[in-house]
């Protein structure tokens, strides 16, 4: 459903009536800010002293338009893990001062898992864009050789889906950082990491070896971009966004009425429980636009058309827009494209009586 372009309004004054005028609306989000608010502030304008203004408008105009998607889910835009090599997986036993030391390797060592969302909602993740930055700092008494492969490998398989080979010695207390480029991986909701072909380079003067003789390595991705979430079948999800709200209505309103029309667009092929409510400034909420929660079944559409006075008088004091939807995906739709959204519209249908001199 698309808002209205325009609103359309008559002015009385003083018995007499004035030809229609019209207000282009742009459709985006808070346009109706502008309107609205344009509104009350030319009812309020003394015309002379001698005409008194009594100003009944019908308002038909946009107050917000957006969009969910893959964009929605949190997790997947920080992607970060801290690894730690001990100095008892590189020296065993051994601590104190030594004269020397020879070299020693090659180690491989697999980490500890790493999950996108620790729910485990998701199943996987098609990306493109990848960028990863590894910074790894040798706190060891001697030095990294180079040739120490960084891997990551998603859980159930044997071939990374990134590889990179840390080509340079890494000296005692250096912190050095890997960044590796990819055009797409597929990443599952749980992978490993893996640092294998770890060797050190010989000593011939004296080390000291401590329990902080260690190796650390940190894995960041770049926020990438999401070419498709797939869900696990039979958990329950949830998409939700909050946006800045104001109706434009204030104290120069006496009354308003009308109704509040919500407009639905489902690409998505998964069926959505939707909720919509009306925020405070501080995220308390003040009105629920759908009670109980509205189905909105796989790519389709729906407009609904509420006329609750509590509603219109919500949204005086309406800061916040909230929207959830909830959804349980099957075995056969659980994979949500970057390009399927799930679009939302609420349009104003009002009828304000305004007083002023």
């Amino acid at each position: 459903m698309e808002a209205p372009p325009y609103l359309v309004l008559v002015l009385s004054v003083s018995n007499k009536l004035f030809y229609p005028v019209k207000f282009l609306i742009f459709s985006k989000k808070n346009s109706a800010v502008w309107s609205i608010g344009f509104l009350l502030t030319l009812a309020s304008c003394t015309f002379n002293n001698d005409v008194n203004v009594d100003w009944q408008p019908r308002i038909v105009a946009p107050l917000v338009n957006g969009e969910l998607g893959v964009f929605q889910q949190p997790d997947i835009q920080d992607i970060s893990d801290v690894f730690t090599i001990s100095a008892s997986d590189v020296f065993g036993t051994q601590r104190g001062t030594v004269p020397s030391l020879p070299a020693l390797g090659a180690f491989n060592y697999v980490l500890n898992p790493t999950k996108i969302s620790n729910n485990d909602i998701i199943d996987e993740i098609g990306v493109s864009n990848v960028r990863i930055t590894i910074n790894l700092r040798n706190n060891m008494p001697v030095t990294m050789a180079s040739g120490a492969v960084v891997a990551l490998t998603n859980s159930g398989e044997t071939t990374p889906f990134v590889q990179q080979t840390i080509d340079r010695t890494v000296a005692p207390g250096e912190s050095i950082a890997v960044n590796i480029e990819q055009s797409t991986a597929v990443i599952k909701n749980t992978f490993i990491a893996s640092l294998s072909n770890l060797n050190t380079l010989a000593s011939t003067s004296s080390v000291t070896i401590t329990d902080n003789s260690q190796i650390e390595l940190r894995l960041q991705f770049d926020p990438p971009t999401v070419d498709y979430i797939q869900f696990v079948a039979g958990t329950t999800n949830t998409f939700e966004t909050t946006v800045d709200f104001d109706s434009g209505l204030d104290q120069n309103t006496d009354e308003v009425s009308g109704n509040l029309v919500v407009g639905l667009e489902n690409q998505v092929p998964i069926d959505f429980l939707m909720a919509i409510n009306l925020l405070d400034a501080s995220d308390n909420i003040i009105s629920t636009i759908f009670n109980p929660t509205l189905n909105l079944t796989a790519n389709q559409n729906a407009t609904e058309t509420l006329n609750s006075q509590t509603i219109i008088n919500s949204l005086k004091n309406a800061k916040k827009l909230q929207i959830v939807a909830t959804f349980s995906p099957t075995v056969q739709n659980r994979r949500i494209d970057n390009t399927a959204k799930l679009k939302y519209n609420l349009v104003a249908d009002l009828k304000l009586k305004i007083k002023g001199n």
